[in-house]
């Protein structure tokens, strides 16, 4: 028996339409999972369909759309194995510039929207048990210039995943924390744009590099895969020795 197979368990991630999240749904759709990727416009999940993945429109920060998908997706299958929730937006705005209409933004998208999913997954589920994997950031454990909202939801999601270990656990569900370092994708374009800026972060990075959306991969398949089945609460850090400094 292999306690890695993640063969027709069923899968859904948020913000797969691009990035970290995208590299996820194609690997585990190659795994065998039966992969649902969630975007939050109908344009950017065009790409899914003719990649075998099931594109599905959710707007983390709506109240109603993860709660929707989640019930389909229990209806078709019978149960929703696995809820990634990768979604997630990140600005350089500094601290004392900070007004309203951002601030709110990334709160919304990075946490509310997370806690959204997470609930709406229990509600359609509290009787079978899930397994829920939240992606959070490197960010979320130590301070970084020009980061300081962004590290206060990514924190806030680990802490948020603990409490929901301890409070789901006798319903079945497993909670658990991927922190990637700082991977690839567009989403470190504002960084690797400024050579003195990149030049800065990768001395601070032992591996002397920025990670790749793949190697994320692997961490993913383990906690989707029964090979987790007795882990919860708990926190893996995929950031190139960043945080072991």
């Amino acid at each position: 028996m292999n306690i890695f197979d993640v063969k027709d368990k069923t899968v859904l991630i948020t913000g797969a339409s691009r990035g970290i999240g995208k590299t996820l749904a194609l690997g585990l759709r190659d795994a065998g999972a039966i992969v649902y990727g969630a975007g939050s416009r109908p344009e950017s999940i065009e790409w899914m369909a003719k990649e075998g993945i099931n594109g599905v429109v959710i707007n983390v920060k709506s109240e109603t759309d993860a709660f929707t998908e989640i019930g389909k997706i229990r209806e078709k299958h019978g149960k929703l194995n696995c809820l990634i929730n990768n979604a997630g937006i990140a600005t350089n705005t500094p601290a004392s510039g900070f007004k309203g209409e951002e601030l709110q933004n990334i709160i919304q998208t990075n946490y509310t929207g997370v806690f959204r999913s997470c609930q709406a997954y229990y509600k359609h589920h509290k009787k079978d048990g899930g397994n829920i994997i939240n992606v959070a950031s490197v960010l979320g454990m130590v301070g970084s210039k020009l980061a300081s909202v962004y590290s206060g939801t990514k924190g806030a999601v680990i802490s948020l995943s603990k409490a929901l270990a301890i409070e789901w656990c006798n319903s079945g569900y497993r909670v658990n924390v991927i922190c990637p370092g700082l991977i690839d994708t567009d989403m470190t374009e504002m960084i690797k744009s400024k050579e003195f800026i990149i030049n800065q972060v990768l001395a601070g990075i032992p591996m002397a590099r920025l990670g790749k959306p793949e190697e994320i991969l692997g961490a993913a398949q383990f906690l989707v895969s029964d090979a987790s089945s007795y882990m919860t609460g708990q926190t893996i850090v995929i950031d190139g020795g960043l945080t072991a400094q």
